[in-house]
């Protein structure tokens, strides 16, 4: 009996030192099998190229009743701007077609924002646009593509593939630098010195860029030297407020290069007041031939005006009309152009003749 007891103390005890042993250690997960790389991604299709759109509905057959334009203006600069939008506005009602008017007051936002209005526009089928800018048209030339809208571009090119849009209507920018820089050339002929000062118009336009392009293509054969460049912004207050302070600094200047009428007449009315005569103690030049130019021509302030032509409207209505109906247009439909020049003889005719 006695072992018994000893024996069941001892079965007891090693029951209690099991239970308070601590448990063994679980075994270790099997690590998970690597993942299988992911396929990289398929390369993105290009996007289709963007092509303008060309025919309505009534082609071959539309007439100008059947075309409602928005027309997208830059805003209003002067003279010339003016009689473009009087241009568009006149042939319109001649014409019998819907235009609908956007003035972007200057302000790329602004004209941006109206080019979508006019895509959403159902009634409007042909959008016109002055670019105030030369760059970053190409997301709303692809979405008049897609909404089917015909674009025109007139007086100011763009930098975007041409086949974005149907024609441009306007004129040779560059060239009329050239024309610029030959008549001061001639008009400076035999002086020792040939300092020019440049009024350059909106630095983003590509009126600016051309005409700045052209001058000095052909400046370099008389030896003409830019001495002073700045933007007046086609303002003829902005044009006499860069003269005044140019010639704070100096007078050693032979002639002015006004990239537009209002800036030229703005140098003059600097040269004025700082007792040199204008037109003879420096020549003066501008660009567009307005009706501001002629009459300083005949005053005798302003030598040369080279003409770039406003009234393209006829040019523009016409053009959207042929790609309404089908038709293939070239990229680019020049506008006619002159010179006209102080020492012309027949100018007061030529000026009585104008209509801008």
């Amino acid at each position: 009996m006695f072992r018994f007891k000893i024996f069941a103390v001892i079965v007891a005890l090693t029951m209690i030192l099991a239970a308070c042993a601590p448990a063994a250690p679980a075994a270790p997960a099997a690590p998970a099998a690597p993942a299988e790389p992911a396929a990289p991604a398929a390369p993105a299709e290009p996007a289709a190229p963007v092509t303008a759109k060309i025919g309505l509905d009534c082609a071959p057959n539309c007439q100008y009743k059947d075309l409602v334009i928005g027309f997208l203006q830059t805003g209003s600069e002067g003279g010339w701007r003016a009689a473009n939008t009087a241009s568009f506005k006149e042939t319109a009602e001649q014409l019998g077609l819907t235009l609908k008017f956007y003035d972007s007051q200057n302000d790329l936002a602004k004209q941006v924002a109206g080019f979508h209005q006019f895509i959403q526009d159902p009634e409007v089928n042909v959008i016109v646009l002055s670019a105030l800018e030369t760059t970053g048209w190409e997301e709303v030339l692809q979405a008049a593509a897609e909404a089917g809208k015909i674009v025109v571009i007139q007086d100011r090119r763009i930098d975007a593939p041409d086949t974005m849009f149907v024609t441009y209507i306007g004129a040779d920018f560059v060239e009329e630098g050239r024309k610029s820089a030959d008549e001061i050339c001639a008009l400076l002929e035999g002086k020792e010195s040939k300092n020019v000062w440049e009024l350059v118009g909106n630095v983003g336009s590509s009126a600016a860029k051309d005409r700045g392009q052209g001058f000095r293509e052909k400046m370099e054969e008389c030896g003409i030297t830019i001495t002073n460049s700045q933007t007046a912004n086609w303002s003829i207050t902005e044009g006499k407020q860069v003269t005044e302070a140019w010639l704070k600094e100096s007078k050693d200047v032979q002639a002015i290069f006004g990239q537009n009428d209002e800036m030229a007449l703005g140098a003059i009315e600097a040269l004025k007041e700082a007792g040199l005569v204008p037109g003879k103690d420096v020549v003066v030049l501008s660009v567009d031939a307005t009706a501001g130019a002629f009459k300083a021509m005949l005053a005798g302030d302003l030598n040369v005006t080279v003409e770039c032509n406003p009234l393209l409207a006829p040019q523009v209505y016409e053009a959207a009309l042929k790609a309404a109906n089908g038709e293939s247009l070239p990229k680019w439909v020049p506008s006619q152009e002159g010179v006209f020049r102080a020492t012309d003889p027949n100018l007061q005719e030529i000026a009585d003749g104008r209509k801008y």
